[in-house]
């Protein structure tokens, strides 16, 4: 194992990760195999990336961000695959409020940019902060703030504003 994790290490973080990337992967996926194929990817990525890993001040935060990463690229991939199929989620334990955030995520796959639908993620599904955001992706607060107004004027648009887009959380 050249990336510098251990075969130790790297049990104790998929002992302590696993289940948060899963629990995430099929909040947003929808699908339990589905969840488990991203699991897959996300240890993978931390098996041939671990210096990269190692050196993150927060790896949670690494985590979360190959995980969401992950998941969006899956979404892409299932919408060009079953444009059609539409579904709620397998035996995903979520708030009214984060199923209609995962709902409105993929829908807005293919119709968003990247950074745009990874922003929406974090702040409408993980109900993180404008500045939390910022520091997770290291960009400036007012570039959330742009992003979120965004992705608000593109889903009205689309006639696709959730509850908590209308009440323009912040």
């Amino acid at each position: 194992m050249g990336s510098g994790l251990d075969a130790e290490e790297l049990r104790q973080l998929y002992e302590r990760f696993a289940p948060v990337v899963h629990r995430r992967a099929l909040a947003l996926l929808g699908r339990d195999a589905d969840a488990w194929d991203i699991v897959q990817e996300v240890f993978e990525r931390m098996l041939t990336a671990g210096a990269r890993f190692r050196r993150e001040a927060r790896p949670m935060t690494y985590v979360y961000r190959v995980t969401t990463n992950l998941c969006l690229n899956a979404l892409r991939s299932r919408q060009l695959r079953e444009p059609v199929l539409l579904e709620a989620p397998e035996a995903a334990a979520l708030t009214p409020s984060q199923w209609e955030a995962a709902d409105f995520i993929r829908h807005l796959v293919g119709r968003m940019g990247e950074r745009e639908l990874e922003v929406a993620t974090l702040h409408f599904f993980d109900g993180l902060t404008q500045e939390e955001i910022a520091g997770m992706l290291d960009v400036s607060r007012k570039t959330i703030v742009r992003d979120l107004d965004s992705i608000r004027k593109k889903a009205a648009e689309l006639g696709r504003l959730p509850e908590a887009l209308e009440a323009g959380r912040g």
